[in-house]
């Protein structure tokens, strides 16, 4: 397996590194010993999403032939983190009060396509959301300007588990007037207040 880094090849120990996780977590060592972060990955032309990539870890690296890795600097992706989780919690919002219009009107047909989407949606970001606050934790991102203590950083929301636990459990039900609810009265506050905070963690940053 050839393993280039922002188009440099970056030889690997295969004594080390035999499976496509090894590769990467060596390749990440490497990464992080210059200060900067792993941004994206492309295994013989497709692009490895987080989830890919823990399916591909078992992998020999002899099935596997070039793997590319692009890097960045921890403030740009996490400016970049930032802004994704903003913009698809614009988005999520924006569903969930669609939905909530089209069950109150008893459109079901119309909701259920929709409800799909913004469940994935809501996995996707609420996934983003715990990186940044690991990332954050560990350094990874560091603030532009730290504060003195946990008090000055804005609070975070809370945990958001329970809710979907309580949804899902009314969509399987059929409960559909108890979903729209859920969606209106806990969802929508909750994704507004995810969005404060990480507009409050941008005005950290930008200081």
């Amino acid at each position: 397996m050839r393993v280039r880094i922002d188009g440099c090849d970056a030889p690997l120990d295969l004594s080390v590194s035999s499976t496509f996780g090894d590769a990467l977590a060596e390749a990440g060592r490497r990464v992080a010993s210059r200060g900067r972060v792993v941004s994206r990955i492309v295994a013989d032309g497709k692009e490895i999403s987080t989830r890919l990539e823990r399916e591909m870890a078992v992998l020999p690296v002899g099935e596997i032939d070039v793997v590319d890795i692009t890097t960045t600097t921890p403030d740009v992706l996490f400016r970049e983190a930032l802004d994704g989780a903003l913009g698809l919690s614009l988005a999520i919002r924006r569903d969930a009060v669609t939905i909530v219009s089209f069950l109150r009107a008893g459109d079901l047909p119309a909701a259920r396509p929709l409800y799909a989407g913004c469940m994935e949606s809501l996995g996707t970001f609420f996934h983003l959301a715990g990186v940044i606050f690991n990332a954050i934790r560990t350094g990874v991102f560091p603030l532009s300007a730290p504060p003195g203590n946990a008090k000055d950083l804005p609070s975070s929301p809370d945990s958001i588990a329970g809710i979907l636990q309580r949804l899902i459990e009314a969509q399987a039900k059929g409960e559909w007037q108890s979903v729209a609810d859920i969606l209106e009265r806990e969802i929508v506050p909750n994704i507004d207040g995810w969005s404060t905070f990480f507009k409050a963690l941008k005005g950290i940053n930008a200081e």
